[in-house]
């Protein structure tokens, strides 16, 4: 196993987050675009399989790519046919902001463990 995978997985997972929160930004920015269909993203499922399949350690990182896809595309809350919820574009904003702090903190936390093991073996 690689020295990193877990860093190189959380990495991919930090990319996954921020491409979602522009996305989420992009609905924001839509939200009183006539016609305009809400977007996300998916990925933890890809993940979860992939965790399911192999386990934490042989995850095959070519399998958990983030996809954009459009939701809900035959609904519509208003008479224009936009289908974004700014309440829920918002609360799904701040809850990816935590998800990506989170992340950041395990991450630098991880390169630290790395950073005084390399110091005690000088």
């Amino acid at each position: 196993m690689d020295l990193f995978h877990n860093i190189d997985i959380i990495n991919k997972t930090l990319d996954a987050t921020m491409l979602k929160y522009n996305v989420i930004s992009d609905n924001i920015s839509n939200v009183d675009t006539p016609g305009y269909k809400r977007k996300d993203v998916a990925f933890e499922g890809f993940l979860e399989k992939e965790i399911d399949k192999r386990g934490i350690k042989n995850i095959n990182q070519e399998n958990i790519s983030p996809v954009v896809y459009v939701d809900k595309k035959n609904y519509a809350y208003r008479m224009d046919g936009n289908n974004v919820d700014i309440d829920i574009e918002m609360a799904e904003a701040a809850k990816v902001k935590l998800k990506y702090d989170a992340l950041i903190t395990r991450t630098s936390a991880q390169l630290n463990r790395f950073k005084t093991i390399l110091q005690t073996i000088k």
